[in-house]
């Protein structure tokens, strides 16, 4: 082995403590802060491969210093993007056509300049630009990307679903059961035996981790109550779906409910009207509450 006697250790030892070193977070992070410093990023709301250009022109923008709406044009050498400030330059019609400028998006992102102050302007300031919303339909539609606002977005949405899958495993198993029916988890395995309340709130919980948004809008919600009522009643035989063809009755010959629209399915149906403040809804309701225990 060889040994640098200058250092005092060998060189195989030093080149280990060289591979493992590396650089402080906060370092790292400064680094990527000098990096993004350099440019202002704007990526597409959709995401696409290759190249996308979104062509430098844009009508009816208000502008900030006149109040009124005018066309705005990304032009080489400009020193401003408002065609009122561009009057003398867009006489000559040969240099507007040379000068003409178009962004850039490469892989959804482009990269601009700090110091390419009127494309930045421009893109802040285009309809195509759907700020923070971060949605849009449109091919063309991108945000301004904020290395901050999205670490903070991310955070909200790991808090978000973290706080939605604590909620379902506080729930009562009965409540699990309403809501897990609710979002259409089936109570049976693949082998067609039944699932207990464990496999219930497991698959629940998976759901709530997979789409929070959509279990969180239906914890503790009435709509899911009615529906475990309307479906309790059909289970149990309470409603007659099958006594004559497209009608709903209580069984026994107690009454009437409704008519089911062709192509509805009935437990959706009775459900939407459960939650009516019709008469007939409202009726059908406390009848409900009464036959189901």
């Amino acid at each position: 082995m060889h040994v640098d006697m200058s250092q005092g250790k060998p060189v195989s030892d030093r080149r280990k403590e060289e591979e493992q070193f590396s650089f402080p977070s906060s370092i790292t992070a400064e680094i990527s802060n000098l990096v993004a410093q350099k440019f202002v990023i704007f990526k597409l709301v959709k995401k696409k491969k290759g190249r996308t250009w979104i062509d430098g022109i844009c009508d009816n923008v208000l502008n900030p210093k006149t109040k009124r709406r005018e066309r705005i044009i990304l032009l080489n050498g400009a020193d401003s993007i408002w065609q009122s400030e561009l009057v003398e330059l867009l006489k000559d019609k040969e240099y507007y056509k040379r000068n003409r400028r178009s962004i850039l998006f490469e892989n959804s992102i482009a990269r601009i300049p700090v110091e390419d102050e009127r494309a930045i302007e421009f893109l802040r300031l285009t309809k195509n630009n759907v700020g923070k919303t971060r949605s849009g339909s449109g091919k063309y539609d991108f945000f301004e990307y904020d290395a901050l606002e999205e670490q903070k977005a991310r955070a909200e949405k790991q808090n978000f679903k973290l706080k939605t899958v604590l909620t379902v495993n506080d729930m009562s198993a009965d409540s699990i059961k309403k809501l897990a029916s609710f979002l259409g988890i089936v109570f049976y395995d693949d082998l067609g035996m039944p699932k207990g309340d464990d496999g219930i709130k497991t698959e629940l919980l998976m759901k709530a981790d997979t789409v929070p948004d959509l279990v969180a809008k239906y914890i503790d919600s009435r709509e899911v109550e009615v529906a475990w009522m309307v479906r309790k009643a059909i289970v149990e035989a309470k409603i007659d779906l099958l006594g004559q063809s497209g009608n709903a009755i209580w069984a026994g010959g107690k009454g009437f409910i409704g008519k089911i629209p062709a192509g509805r399915k009935a437990y959706e149906y009775l459900t939407e009207l459960a939650m009516t403040n019709s008469d007939e809804g409202r009726n059908f309701l406390e009848q409900l509450k009464t036959i189901v225990t």
